[in-house]
């Protein structure tokens, strides 16, 4: 006969307790608390997800393509840490908001809705606070947030988890990750598919113990790392020729040649068929296993046997009509995009050095062209030349702030500038400044709108052009075309030469369909390929107007007789030639 009082005892335990042991890894507690589609959760299906589950590593980076499972183990894990340590509080950050809602709406709340674990009885018998952006459970709490930078300020954390990092506004990371200061546990935990090399998710992988998920070979016991290369991809009827799979069109499928329903991933190096599924022949190994101070996984396609070759090639087709290659690499392949056209490559800028490091003589009658980005170091660029095309940059020059305005009058006072740009933003007092000590010829330039240059005139005075506005794409794309075809020289570089390199490569041309190309910077030290566009763009905003200075040499003139004590006939004469007016 059963007892009524230990079965409402037992029923008590249930509602108020999770299965739960100090011994019990995050996974198991997952296994043993949750559910899936109404049946006990397990990593059948992705064993692999098992050890990024179980790793609470502080520092950690985890690259994912599409279609692997892996935010369906992020929010888990989340609600699974909260639940399980009293008190806690965790952030999960999504990179915009569109992205929170989505995420908070489909993904997270229905979990914490459905799986009794979260819900458990309390002893005071108060209902846990619940919405979009804030869920408790227990005594602990779950903040999501489309990182905005009130939350960023707000919020203390123990954990903070990162969801799409390379779509994420890489300074807000950091402050978020700042709110760790006062907490013991400090985990910051990454997750993302990559986009560009060295960037984002990529860049943290790197620097870590970088994990990889080894298959043995059943027939010959060598340990791969599969990938959708040769010598791990047989496709019936391929070509022997055909040295990169990601080379196969419509055109080698329309032959009929391929057999793409019996292509099979197999050992690298006795070419027998590997079982990507049974999890007893797959371990995560490190790569760099004495990083121990940073925790890095690779998920790869063929990290399990759900996506085969057949799947990679439809998917490598679709993208290819789309002539997006880039989202392929991405989310397919789940691996950091390299093209061509995507980064300035070393090669490319080498060419445009000269050998002469220091600053060439001065010549007094060639046109002379300024370009500033500005901050709390300014950088500023020198060229001279007719056209971009010619463009013979001969400074590059690091100045504070406060001493950008003589600098750029002892400049004025030397050369022959006719025009120039800086950036208007966030140091606009300054650039107004240097509109001013100019007499028009350097231009505030503020990055807005899809077209391509657009003059903005005084509201008093519409003979006066106070400040231009130029799409970003463009002026940046024109620095890397004069690059790319050794058009531009650069000389009196000094020791900067490694440093002007590496500005030039900190950013990446993101090509995406869906949208306007845009520059993405990687590191943010991307001054002086800013400055260069500045310099380009005060060049094109002197094309772009009607009217040319009829003797490029009268500004000059004018300069050199007292840049800071010109009587109002002159400076109208200048202002006049400059906006174009006859």
């Amino acid at each position: 006969m059963t007892n009524s009082h230990l079965k409402e005892l037992h029923s008590r335990l249930q509602n108020r307790y999770s299965i739960d042991s100090i011994e019990m890894s995050m996974g198991e507690w997952l296994c043993q608390n949750t559910t899936l589609r109404g049946r006990p959760f397990s990593f059948k299906r992705y064993p692999f997800q098992r050890a990024i589950a179980d790793d609470l590593h502080p520092n950690m980076d985890v690259i994912k393509p599409s279609q692997v499972g892996l935010s369906e183990i992020q929010i888990r894990k989340a609600l699974a840490f909260v639940a399980r340590n009293r008190g806690t509080t965790l952030i999960f950050t999504m990179p915009n908001e569109k992205m929170f809602e989505r995420m908070s709406t489909t993904r997270i709340l229905p979990v914490v809705k459905e799986e009794k674990v979260f819900n458990l009885e309390t002893r005071s018998g108060e209902r846990p606070v619940r919405s979009k952006g804030l869920i408790q459970v227990g005594s602990s709490f779950l903040y999501v947030t489309g990182m905005t930078e009130g939350d960023a300020t707000s919020i203390s954390a123990d954990v903070v988890f990162n969801d799409e990092v390379d779509l994420a506004d890489q300074q807000m990371l950091a402050l978020f990750n700042s709110r760790l200061q006062n907490s013991d546990w400090k985990i910051n935990q990454r997750f993302s598919t990559p986009t560009f090399n060295n960037f984002g998710v990529d860049q943290g992988y790197i620097a870590s113990d970088q994990m990889e998920y080894l298959c043995k070979c059943d027939a010959c016991n060598h340990w791969n790392l599969p990938t959708f290369t040769r010598p791990f991809v047989d496709i019936p009827g391929l070509p022997e020729d055909l040295e990169f799979l990601h080379e196969i069109d419509e055109s080698l499928i329309d032959t009929g040649r391929l057999d793409l329903v019996n292509s099979q991933v197999v050992c690298e190096r006795c070419h027998a068929p590997l079982d990507l599924g049974r999890e007893e022949n797959r371990e995560w190994v490190a790569t760099y296993p004495s990083r121990t101070h940073a925790r890095g996984y690779r998920v790869r396609p063929f990290s399990t046997d759900r996506l085969g070759p057949d799947y990679i090639i439809a998917q490598l087709l679709k993208y290819k009509a789309r002539d997006y290659m880039r989202g392929w690499y991405n989310t397919v392949l789940g691996e950091a995009f390299t093209g061509d056209n995507a980064r300035l490559s070393d090669t490319d800028i080498n060419m445009c050095f000269t050998a002469r490091s220091m600053t060439p003589l001065v010549d007094r009658d060639e046109p002379t062209w300024i370009g500033i980005d500005v901050g709390q170091v300014c950088h500023l660029t020198v060229g001279q030349g007719d056209s971009i095309e010619t463009m013979h940059v001969i400074q590059f020059r690091t100045v504070p702030v406060e001493d950008i305005i003589t600098v750029v009058q002892e400049l004025l006072a030397t050369y022959n500038v006719i025009g120039g740009a800086v950036d208007r933003h966030p140091y606009t007092p300054t650039a107004d400044a240097l509109w001013e000590v100019s007499q028009g010829r350097i231009l505030p330039v503020e990055y807005r709108g899809q077209k391509d240059l657009n003059l903005i005139k005084d509201e008093l005075d519409p003979e006066i052009i106070r400040y231009a506005q130029a799409n970003r794409t463009y002026l940046i794309d024109n620095v890397a075309r004069v690059v790319r075809l050794h058009r531009i020289r650069f000389s009196g570089y000094g020791q900067q030469k490694s440093a002007i390199t590496e500005h030039l490569k900190d950013m990446v041309r993101d090509e995406n369909p869906e949208k306007p190309a845009t520059w993405v910077k990687l590191n943010g030290n991307d001054h002086y390929f800013h400055a260069l566009a500045f310099l380009v763009g005060g060049v094109k905003l002197k094309e772009y107007q009607e009217g040319k200075f009829s003797d490029p040499r009268t500004t000059v003139n004018v300069g050199l007789t007292n840049i800071t004590g010109l009587n109002d006939s002159l400076f109208a004469i200048n202002r006049k030639a400059y906006s174009g007016i006859n």
